[in-house]
This record gives structure tokens, C-alpha cells and sequence, in this order.
């Protein structure tokens, strides 16, 4: 049998399997309960512990028609949904990743070489989906979460024997300086995460059970689940003849993000007991938002300064050059540069937080309200120590335009106050992956026009970024007035 067919397979069975826990997490991590007690699953109505045999990815809740078995309670349709889902994004990125190539440095990835590739991108996908229900839920990101995927993308990459493509990022001074001012970044979140703080007590029992759902909401979810399953199976047939080279717009990898573009539109469509709590706590922030902005960089100039001083110290001193080339070059053998791969993670990883910084500070200055969620900087950090830092990048410019398209799907019966931005982020990274080559040639064509448009006339460039200022002032002072027009 054809080993991508056997390995989708087998990762389509283990997203099934990493699905059922990521229910536990999405439900009991909001809440407040501790992920390991009770150790078994239990109904969220009567507090029954579900046998194994009820607990099977999707196949139990179909068996059941979506009902606890003692007291006949409805079990919400999104346990089997986020199973699907995850099973079919492990299948995706195995399809991306060993199928069409996406990321395998000008070809297919092969295994056991890219092993360390894959388990970094599972993790980051498990991750997205976690997050993104629990946003939609909630309007939170747990930090613990993409804490774990950014734990997986460093030890991973560090063990990756692609060294081609970790050095030319990790052997530079600008990564040097951003190794550092990851240490220094550690420190900071080490020492923020000790804090004493007062928080409210943990419940002692389990949250009141959810909502009931609508019909429409659950024919929806099991609609969802057997696409899921549908796309699943495709890829997995698909594997079976290859193609031969890169394939940049492949119809499984498409059909499974319109896929779960589709869900996360219908999930944020829905009224959310958190809609009124949000807002009312955003309007209540909005007096110190800007003073809130410039504390938080403030506490991000000791990062900066220290990756500013190791960048010149490593452009401007021998010495110190040689020793970080030796020291990035170091191998134990077979292949692997520890250091290379760490420092390639830590470039993400930092290179995505400071989009998510930049977006944050500069926006809430401008509108004088919270632009940018801090949970939303921590999945940008999460995507790029399991993918990359062009991954984080490209991953959020493809979110906004995700975002602002869902966002107009979702008008004609949207009823919610607040849009979420987590779970674009969490499709936006996937396509990412997906768009990485030909985006890639795109970004390098305008690279070398504005390259050589600089060298032979560069006054053009400076009237131009000069037009790009204020068109961009422009639509603030626009944005602005449709929001006073839209509040009264």
C-alpha cells in the first residue's frame, strides 16, 4: 500500500483521537477545572462518567444520536464537529506538507528526515483549533495552550536536520538578536506568570451545562462533521497517486479550508452569552486603552534594547561574529544544528508576537480602544515557533482578509456583538502553509522591482510612501466617523 495512504490514515485516526481531548480542554480550561480530575469524561448534565465505549470520536455520539445514555440529556453537536475538524486538519498537513510539498524545502517532505516538521505542525493545529473554539466560546485564548505549541516548535526544530533552511535565518545577527531578546522575553513572561494575583476560586464542581441547541445548529454541526470526514477521506485518496512535483492550488487542501472557513462563519454567527460582557468590558477600558498601550511598550523596550545591542555587537565585532557562526554551526552529528533550530524557532515565534505588538500598540493609539488581543499576539508566537517566521506573517495578512470575508458572510444573520479574531488567525495560518510557494514568488517579484525601482529613482518610492501615509490617515479619520455615525 502506498505509505502516504497508510500515514493519512493513521493521522486522520489520531486527529480523532486529539479531537476528544481538545473537547476536554475547550470546556474545562475556560472554566477553570484542572484537565486531569476528574481523570474520565463526564456528562455535562449529570455529572455521569462516560464509559469508553461511549466515548469513541464521533462514532459514539452518531450511536447515541448525540444523547448522554443514563439521562437522555443533548450533548452538544460541537463534540463531534471539533473531532472531525481535527482529524481532517492532521490529514491536511500531512497532505501539505508530504503530498504536494508545501514546505519541504523546494519538494515534498519525507519521513523519518521531516518527522520533527510534522509533529510541530499537529501540535500547532491542535492548538488553532483549541483556541479558536474556546474564542468563539468565551472571547479567550488560553496562554497555556500556545505556551505548548511554542515548547513543541522549539524542541522540534532544534532536532530537525534541515539545516539549509535553518541556517540562512538563524546564522545572521538579527538572529542572534532575536535569540536574545527571547531570553530576556522568558524572563518577563516567567516573571509575569508568578505574579501574585487575586483570582477568583476555582469551582468545585463542574460549570451549569450549556445552552440548549437549536435543530438548524445541530443539523448544521453533523453536516459539518460528515464533511470533515468526506474532505478526510479524499485526501486520503487522493495519496494514493502523487503528484510529481509542487502543486500549489490542490482542491483537497481547498476544499478543506472553504471547510472550516464555513464553520468558523456559522460558529461566530451564533449569539454568545459572552457578547454584552465583552463589549461592556472593552467600553470600560477605553478611557486608559492608550495609557494601557504605552505601558506595554514600555515593558517591551528591555526586549528590544537587548536585541539591538547583540545585532551591532555581531554586525561591528569580529569576534563576536566568529564565535555565534561557531556556535550556530555546532553539531553533534547526523544532520542536526541544535542551535540553528533553536534560534530559528525563537526568530518565529518573536517575529510573530512583534506583528501582533505592532498591531496592537499602533491601532490602540490611533482609535483609543483595544485593537489587537493579547491572546491573538500568542497564537501569532505559537505559529511561528512550530512554522515559521513567514509563516506568522503570511498567516496574519491572510487572516484580515479571512476575517473582513466572513464578516460579510456572516451579515445577513449575524447576532452577535463582537467578531472574534482568533479563529481567522487559525485559518489564516493553514493557508499560509498552503499559499506559502506561490506567495513567496509574489513577495519576491515586488522585493526586486521595488528593489531596483529604489536604486534608479527613489524619490518615486518616498512620494509614494508618502501617498501611503496619508491615504492610510485617511481611512483612520473615515473609520473613525462611520463608527460615531453607526453608535448614535
Amino acid at each position: 500500500m502506498n505509505p502516504h495512504v497508510v500515514s493519512e490514515l493513521v493521522l486522520g485516526l489520531l486527529g480523532l483521537c486529539v479531537g476528544s481531548f481538545l473537547n476536554v480542554v475547550i470546556y474545562r480550561l475556560p472554566a477553570g477545572l484542572a484537565l486531569t480530575r476528574p481523570a474520565r469524561s463526564f456528562c455535562p448534565r449529570c455529572r455521569t462518567p462516560i464509559a469508553w465505549y461511549d466515548n469513541l470520536p464521533v462514532l459514539s455520539w452518531l450511536l447515541l444520536r448525540g444523547r448522554c445514555r443514563r439521562c437522555r440529556g443533548s450533548i452538544s453537536v460541537q463534540y463531534p464537529l471539533i473531532e472531525a475538524l481535527c482529524g481532517l486538519a492532521f490529514v491536511l498537513v500531512y497532505h501539505l506538507l508530504f503530498v504536494i510539498g508545501a514546505r519541504g524545502g523546494g519538494g515534498p517532505a519525507h519521513l523519518p528526515c521531516d518527522a520533527p516538521l510534522l509533529l510541530a505542525w499537529l501540535t500547532l493545529v491542535a492548538a488553532l483549533l483549541a483556541c479558536a473554539a474556546m474564542d468563539i466560546a468565551s472571547y479567550t485564548v488560553d496562554v497555556r495552550v500556545t505556551l505548548v505549541v511554542v515548547a513543541a516548535g522549539l524542541f522540534c526544530h532544534a532536532v530537525w536536520p534541515r539545516t539549509p533552511i535553518l541556517l540562512p535565518v538563524a546564522a545572521t545577527a538579527a538572529g542572534a538578536g532575536l535569540l536574545a531578546a527571547g531570553v530576556v522575553s522568558l524572563v518577563v513572561l516567567v516573571w509575569a506568570l508568578r505574579r501574585p494575583e487575586e483570582e477568583a476560586p476555582l469551582p468545585e464542581s463542574a460549570p451549569p451545562p450549556p445552552a440548549a441547541e437549536s435543530n438548524g445548529t445541530r443539523v448544521g454541526g453533523l453536516l459539518g462533521t460528515l464533511a470533515a470526514l468526506g474532505l478526510a477521506a479524499w485526501a486520503v485518496a487522493c495519496a494514493v497517486d502523487p503528484p510529481r512535483t509542487i502543486v500549489h492550488f490542490d482542491p483537497v487542501a481547498g476544499g478543506g479550508l472553504v471547510l472550516l472557513f464555513l464553520a468558523t462563519v456559522v460558529a461566530g454567527s451564533q449569539r454568545r452569552a459572552a457578547d454584552e460582557e465583552i463589549r461592556q468590558a472593552i467600553e470600560d477600558e477605553q478611557p486608559a486603552a492608550r495609557r494601557t498601550a504605552l505601558r506595554e511598550l514600555l515593558a517591551l523596550v528591555p526586549a528590544i534594547a537587548v536585541a539591538g545591542t547583540v545585532w551591532l555587537t555581531i554586525l561591528r565585532l569580529p569576534p563576536a561574529a566568529a564565535a555565534w557562526h561557531d556556535l550556530v554551526h555546532w553539531t553533534p552529528g547526523h544532520g542536526l544544528a541544535p542551535m540553528a533550530g533553536l534560534t530559528y524557532a525563537v526568530c518565529g515565534a518573536l517575529t510573530g508576537a512583534a506583528a501582533g505588538w505592532v498591531l496592537r500598540i499602533v491601532f490602540t493609539l490611533v482609535f483609543g480602544r483595544e485593537a489587537f488581543g493579547t491572546g491573538d499576539i500568542y497564537i501569532l508566537a505559537a505559529a511561528g515557533a512550530a512554522g515559521g517566521w513567514d509563516i506568522a506573517l503570511l498567516g496574519l495578512l491572510l487572516s484580515v482578509g479571512v476575517a473582513l470575508a466572513g464578516w460579510l458572510l456572516s451579515l445577513v444573520g449575524k447576532s452577535s456583538v463582537m467578531i472574534p479574531f482568533g479563529p481567522w488567525l487559525a485559518v489564516g495560518v493553514l493557508m499560509a502553509l498552503w499559499l506559502r510557494h506561490p506567495a513567496g514568488d509574489v513577495f519576491a517579484r515586488y522585493g526586486e522591482t521595488l528593489r531596483v525601482a529604489w536604486q534608479e529613482q527613489p524619490q518615486l518610492i518616498a512620494v509614494a510612501g508618502g501617498l501611503m501615509l496619508v491615504a492610510s490617515a485617511g481611512a483612520v479619520a473615515l473609520a473613525r466617523l462611520v463608527r460615531r455615525f453607526v453608535a448614535r
